[in-house]
């Protein structure tokens, strides 16, 4: 087996999913148990490698490939089990799979939320921990209705195992041992452990005592601080010579006049680095991390992870040095939606910066907003709070940027903002915008995000007027500061095309939402999160616009790239969308089946907001009118159209289309009527 074991969680439980793959991978086994692990392959001194992350996931319910080869290679499969597990579709599937391949008795499981069984007690079936493919038999690959029996099962719920007890549950589980048995081993170890390093730490006292030579010391320190400042000032020598020999030309003649982009400067400089510092690594390693961050303020984010990654290799380097790599490094992961590989490379330069005898605020700075920042963009509300409390903290101590406070103060807007408190989150982005104006000026990128995200937020609050205020004035910071094909002026045009989709002005939609994909193209793959959105805007523009043979495909990529990055809702409206499309073009059983794949993740995503599910509904009923089956789509029309009415004026364009599928229902069954039909 290539693999120890397979984690199955949903994404609201990747926190505990990635303790439990860490603590695995890092338990280090008693020596008598190594050789009694879970395939005779295993015999090292840790249960590696186990599979976390799943790659790419289809539309449709089989599994990836990959993934599925990968539950093939795994010795045993362990599930995070919550509430949120049992409503996951890949959880439940990777479950199936895993027992149609004959190994229901290799499964464990991790307990953080909800009741076993409550599926069965009608006074709380939503609180249901196990997916039904673990309650049930699975007999011939097909879940079945006979009852399974009850798997191996940690429980992290308060009042169940500790983090350490839990651990010992699953670890005792994989390698066929009783709990007991393995405790006490542990417990051994553990205890050896400690005999060792207290005498260890005698020894060394001992040694160390003796050694009362302080003269010798202070020189030795005295000889490496000389060449730390030798290696400094050589460093600052050579970087001064690399800045200017940038913007020198062979013929200054043919230069005088002409343009030179930013671009054009900084991939000269990668060449020279390459070319001409190769005996110099200390220094290439520094220039090569400031070109690294210059490409990522440039929004050219594959540029910047491929220089900074190639940089971290480089031998030698202290840790402030490495520290703020990784820092840079982290920042150009998150901006590309790679939040897990972000967190661990913030923990990684924090763990570094710890080791440094001097402290580097401004790194210091930068790990907490990114970390916050990351906690935010996973849900992980209270966390982000704490690193941007900690940053404002950090913030007051001497030698601190002077822009702390504007960072953490935008940070704390996003957080409320992501969680739903919209007029808390424009009180914060109001504090952030004053203080930010102050420190430095208007004319500043993050000017441009903080008025970005206030006229998302005022969106939000169905303030249309404020909202396109903001977002025409981001947009216009960003163009004078960041170049008109920056990643962030993308962003925006695509936003302020939402806007005028809603107001039903489709040509000016399309104008803009036409630039914004473009330009967002050349900074992005096609399936990152960050092309979702414009380019099911952009289909809506066109099939406003009655070109849907131009808007499917737009609608068919920006489904490719929801489902890549497990973008639940987002999916269920394009599908929604594409629908639509299938039944306004006659194609009502395509139709019908997207619909039918939608209404289940709208309910999923949305819980709390009917409008989205009582769209589809409206759509399907338009779609059973083309199929004459006018009763059916009258009830749907009577139940979904207030629901949508209560939320979008009949200008807009839910508003609109949702009414005017209803009339024509309505005209629909009247003419057949008429006519002699159904």
């Amino acid at each position: 087996m290539r693999y120890v074991a397979f984690i199955s969680y949903n994404h609201r439980d990747r926190a505990w999913a990635r303790w439990l793959h860490r603590s695995i991978e890092n338990y280090q086994l008693p020596a008598s148990l190594r050789e009694r692990g879970v395939t005779t392959e295993v015999a090292s001194k840790r249960l590696a490698p186990v599979f976390l992350d799943r790659e790419e996931l289809p539309s449709s319910a089989d599994l990836a490939a990959a993934v599925r080869l990968a539950l093939e290679e795994s010795a045993a499969l362990i599930v995070v089990c919550s509430p949120a597990a049992v409503g996951s579709r890949w959880v439940n599937e990777e479950i199936r799979s895993f027992k149609a391949l004959g190994r229901g008795d290799r499964i464990l499981c991790l307990i953080v939320g909800g009741e076993p069984g409550a599926a069965d007690r009608l006074e709380a079936p939503d609180s249901e921990c196990f997916p039904a493919a673990l309650r049930f038999e699975v007999i011939a690959g097909e879940v079945t209705e006979r009852r399974a029996a009850e798997p191996l099962a940690a429980d992290v719920r308060e009042g169940g195992d500790s983090r350490r007890d839990a651990l010992l549950k699953i670890v005792a589980g994989l390698l066929g041992v009783s709990l007991d048995e393995l405790r006490q081993r542990d417990e051994a170890r553990r205890q050896r452990r400690l005999v060792a390093i207290a005498a260890a730490a005698t020894v060394g006292c001992v040694i160390f005592a003796g050694l009362a030579v302080t003269a010798w010391i202070a020189r030795n320190e005295a000889v490496a601080q000389r060449k730390l400042a030798v290696q400094k000032s050589l460093t600052a020598e050579r970087t001064a010579d690399f800045m200017i020999s940038l913007f020198k030309v062979s013929d200054p003649s043919e230069a005088r006049g002409n343009t030179v982009t930013a671009r054009e400067i900084l991939d000269r400089g990668v060449r020279q680095i390459d070319a001409g510092l190769r005996s110099e690594p200390l220094v290439r390693a520094e220039l090569s991390t400031t070109l690294g961050q210059v490409y990522y303020g440039l929004g050219l984010y594959r540029q910047s992870e491929g220089l900074l990654t190639s940089v971290r290799s480089v031998p030698g380097q202290d840790a402030r040095a490495q520290a703020r790599q990784s820092v840079a490094l982290a920042d150009v992961q998150a901006a590309l939606g790679k939040y897990p590989e972000a967190e661990l490379l913030y923990a990684e330069a924090e763990r570094l910066l710890a080791t440094e005898p001097e402290p580097d605020i401004e790194t210091r700075v930068r790990i907490l907003i990114g970390r916050g920042d990351t906690a935010s963009n996973q849900d992980r509300f209270a966390d982000a709070q704490g690193y941007f409390n900690e940053a404002l903290a950090v913030g007051r101590m001497p030698g601190a940027p002077a822009d702390v406070r504007a960072r953490a103060l935008e940070g704390i807007a996003l957080a409320k903002a992501i969680a739903g408190e919209t007029a808390v989150a424009l009180d914060w982005y109001q504090k952030a915008l004053t203080e930010r104006t102050r420190v430095s000026g208007e004319t500043h990128p993050n000017v441009s995000q903080i008025l970005g995200n206030m006229g998302a937020t005022a969106y939000l609050m169905r303030d249309s007027a404020r909202a396109e205020a903001y977002m025409r004035r981001s947009i216009d910071v960003d163009r004078r500061v960041l170049g008109p094909r920056h990643p962030d002026v993308g962003s925006g045009l695509n936003n302020l095309g939402r806007l005028r989709l809603e107001e039903r002005r489709f040509p000016e939609a399309r104008t803009l939402l036409d630039e914004a994909v473009s330009i967002l193209k050349d900074a992005h793959e096609p399936t990152h999160p960050d092309m979702t959105f414009p380019l099911s805007n952009q289909g809506l523009a066109l099939a406003g616009l009655g070109d849907d043979a131009g808007a499917e495909p737009l609608f068919e990529m920006s489904l490719r790239s929801a489902v890549a990055n497990r973008q639940t809702g987002i999916e269920g409206m394009i599908r929604t969308y594409l629908g639509d499309l299938q039944c306004r073009t006659g194609r009502f059983d395509a139709g019908l089946e997207s619909l039918s794949r939608a209404r289940p993740l709208l309910i999923e995503a949305y819980p709390e907001d009917a409008w989205r599910t009582a769209y589809g509904d409206n759509v399907r009923a338009g779609c059973l009118t083309g199929l004459k089956r006018y009763s059916e789509a009258q009830v749907l029309f009577e139940v979904s159209l207030p629901v949508v009415l209560a939320r979008w004026p009949a200008t807009a364009l839910h508003g609109y289309e949702s009414l005017e599928r209803s009339r024509q229902g309505v005209r629909s069954d009247r003419v057949d009527r008429t006519s002699g039909g159904d």
